[in-house]
């Protein structure tokens, strides 16, 4: 369902086909037709937020999992009044593969997604088929997708990935990865591990879509 800027995706479901999402620029959404920029895994909306307010011309999505973290992002667009971000509560996959209208974003930001750095949890991450499908058929042909990470041997993992997918190509030279990337912004995470001295690694790639 659709309530008061918070689109709520259930976990576990059967009939996500059912629902007919009715567009960005549905009034139940964004109202008006701009371009669409979503963020993944976006915590507690610092970073999205940061970028509403920057750039109100653009519509903002933030997918974020845990309800409490969604919730917190919603009372920064009521009481920021930002007409311009809305949030999905839901898990990533999911969203995009029955929700996300085909062709419909601007850019895809992934930040700091959850390692899962044991292999009996590798199954958990979100940067791996068929993720990487999905969010290439949601997204217009050129759209970039930009991904940032504290940790590098995820980084060179989804760097493989990403590589290995016909449908993106990198637009950073090899290794494919900058350690700054001023266009970022900040956000909570980004602020901690620079703080610590914990590198960031800042991976781009161009979305060549479907064939």
């Amino acid at each position: 369902m659709i309530h008061d800027r918070i689109l709520y995706v259930p976990e576990y479901y059967d009939r996500h086909q059912d629902f007919v999402f009715p567009g960005w620029d549905s009034p139940e959404v964004f109202g008006r037709v701009a371009p669409v920029e979503v963020e993944y895994c976006a915590g507690n909306g610092a970073w999205i937020v940061e970028k509403a307010i920057a750039h109100p011309e653009r519509n903002w999505v933030a997918v974020e999992i845990q309800f409490e973290r969604a919730r917190k992002i919603w009372s920064k667009i009521q009481n920021l009044n930002l007409k311009n971000l809305f949030v999905v509560c839901g898990e990533g996959l999911t969203f995009t593969k029955y929700y996300a209208p085909t062709g419909g974003f601007a850019s895809v930001y992934v930040n700091f997604p959850d390692p899962w750095p044991k292999d009996k949890h590798a199954k958990k991450r979100i940067l791996k088929e068929p993720f990487l499908t999905e969010i290439s058929r949601a997204s217009a042909s050129g759209a970039l997708a930009t991904i940032a990470t504290d940790h590098p041997e995820y980084a060179g993992q989804i760097i493989e990935g990403m590589l290995a997918n016909p449908l993106w190509e990198p637009k950073f030279p090899a290794p494919h990865f900058v350690m700054d990337f001023e266009e970022y912004g900040s956000s909570y995470f980004h602020d901690l591990w620079r703080a610590q001295g914990i590198p960031v690694h800042f991976m781009q790639f161009a979305n060549r879509g479907l064939p």
